[in-house]
């Protein structure tokens, strides 16, 4: 399937629908806002992650009295979902307009399925995920993970502001105790909690991008030279471990939404 072209003014969108329904290109102004932070599946453009987003220690997930076993996918754990290498199909789309759909497969223990929405304006996109359970309840959490270019053709470099009450402190392995520490400088590599919306990314002499969302955590990744990742995530990592998921039934799905805008700096 050839990928899907939004389009409003001087911004255009690109959503390559074969590669995990990912944002692949966005240009406002002329600028190339997204980017790649190296080789393979999960280093380049912005793709939902469902139904679970970062994580999972070692891939192991026990829930209401079972252990499961998820393919492991990334070093020794399993990462970002089941969706980010799977075709999504499209079911609506316009020219400022699309409405995705991706059915999990057998690497996730229950049956289910994510639906993504984008408008995109000339000033701004919004997205909304929709995590459903076909036919009994299972955990789950979800988010976005956008690589986002440090330098753009014009301006300085990126700079990311957010306010957050805590960073969740990690153990020997990278992954979240379940304790949490005041915010330390950066750079980060680090999910954090009690966020207050937007953050921001500015390019001074280029753009500013502020982002908005619904979803209870942000992950911030700067720790490359030529990327920067501003992820929303509705719950951190490996969530079924900390007791942070959401559990989703047939008929209640879980959603998240986020915003971007834009406006020159």
């Amino acid at each position: 399937m050839p990928d899907l072209t939004l389009v409003d003014g001087e911004a255009s969108l690109t959503i390559a629908t074969d590669a995990g329904g990912r944002l692949a290109t966005l240009q406002v102004d002329g600028l190339d806002l997204i980017g790649r932070g190296g080789p393979g599946l999960y280093h380049w453009g912005c793709y939902p992650m469902a139904p679970f987003a970062g994580r999972i220690r070692r891939g192991l997930l026990s829930w209401q009295g079972r252990r499961y076993q998820l393919p492991i996918t990334f070093g020794p754990d399993a990462i970002h979902g089941v969706t980010v290498d799977r075709p999504w199909t499209v079911l609506d789309a316009d020219a400022g307009h699309a409405r995705l759909s991706c059915d999990f497969d057998r690497r996730w223990p229950w049956r289910g399925r994510v639906l993504a929405d984008y408008v995109l304006t000339a000033g701004g996109l919004t997205g909304r995920l929709e995590v459903q359970a076909t036919d009994r309840p299972m955990p789950a959490w979800a988010g976005w993970h956008p690589w986002f270019h440090r330098r753009l053709q014009r301006g300085e470099p990126a700079r990311i502001g957010f306010n957050a009450e805590a960073v969740l402190v990690k153990d020997a392995d990278g992954m979240p105790t379940g304790e949490t520490a005041p915010v330390p400088a950066g750079p980060y590599d680090d999910c954090f909690a009690g966020v207050t919306w937007p953050a921001a990314i500015t390019w001074d002499g280029a753009l500013r991008l502020t982002i908005s969302s619904d979803a209870a955590n942000l992950v911030v990744f700067d720790q490359l030279p030529e990327v920067v990742c501003v992820e929303p995530q509705t719950a951190p990592p490996d969530a079924v471990a900390l007791d942070q998921h959401a559990v989703v039934e047939p008929g209640s799905p879980l959603t998240v939404e986020m915003c971007w805008s834009w406006q020159p700096a």
